[in-house]
């Protein structure tokens, strides 16, 4: 059994704790970082929100309206599927699912054009912080 009495030491930068043998500590766990895989990533945010933002403009613009597969036209209507069913007793109109479509443009454009921002601000929050780091690496100064 171990004598409590005597206080462990405390450096700084070295995890020290009841179980570690006195004059024996253990290096400082480090949180890996990987730069590489942090700016590919912010990289394929900025992509996502462009194709949602591309997507919301062009494609939704003039959208073919289908039910499961089959093209609509005006005067179509279509049963309902829910989460749980592939058919309800509720039915849509042509015109029904194409204001459904206009009426949800708005919020895709809006969440492409936050997704693109936030990946944007990321990679270039990763770039200025790679420079920063790359910088101090000069033994001679920044």
């Amino acid at each position: 059994m171990r004598d409590t009495s005597v206080p462990i030491p405390r450096h700084y930068g070295e995890v020290v704790n009841s179980i570690t043998p006195v004059g024996q500590s253990t290096p400082p766990r480090r949180r890996v970082s990987h730069p590489t895989v942090r700016m590919v990533l912010d990289v394929v945010v900025v992509v996502a929100g462009v194709a949602l933002l591309v997507w919301g403009i062009v494609g939704m613009a003039s959208p073919t309206i289908t039910c499961r597969g089959a093209e609509m036209h005006p005067g179509d209507t279509c049963f309902k599927a829910t989460y749980t069913a592939t058919r309800s007793n509720t039915v849509q109109t042509y015109e029904q699912r194409r204001r459904s479509i206009a009426q949800s443009r708005p919020t895709v454009i809006g969440l492409g054009a936050a997704l693109t921002a936030f990946g944007a601000v990321m990679s270039w929050q990763s770039v200025k912080t790679r420079r920063r780091d790359h910088s101090s690496d000069n033994p001679i100064g920044p």
